[in-house]
């Protein structure tokens, strides 16, 4: 299983770990294929995705891109920014 189909499985805590620790060995592996391999393009292109408005669409059908099945979930825009911010200093 890639990793585009991988991320449609994600569905729950579990799934979410890991999917966290696949995504880390892809960047390990398939490096050339990232456009932001440093932590700061990382972080940037998150806050530029959603400033974008590039999630919306998907929202608004309610299915992830590839994900065959519709799920709607309200983003937890403030558990998003903790996750973010406790990362950086969690041991």
């Amino acid at each position: 299983m890639n990793i585009h189909e991988e991320l449609t499985q994600v569905t729950g805590r579990q799934e979410f770990i890991a999917f966290v620790h696949r995504l880390t060995q892809d960047l390990e592996h398939s490096q050339e294929e990232w456009a932001n391999i440093t932590l700061k393009d990382y972080l940037l292109s998150i806050a530029s995705w959603v400033e974008d408005g590039a999630h919306e669409q998907d929202e608004k059908d309610g299915r992830l891109p590839g994900a065959a099945v519709p799920r709607r979930a309200e983003v937890e825009w403030e558990r998003l920014a903790f996750l973010l911010f406790a990362a950086g200093r969690y041991e």
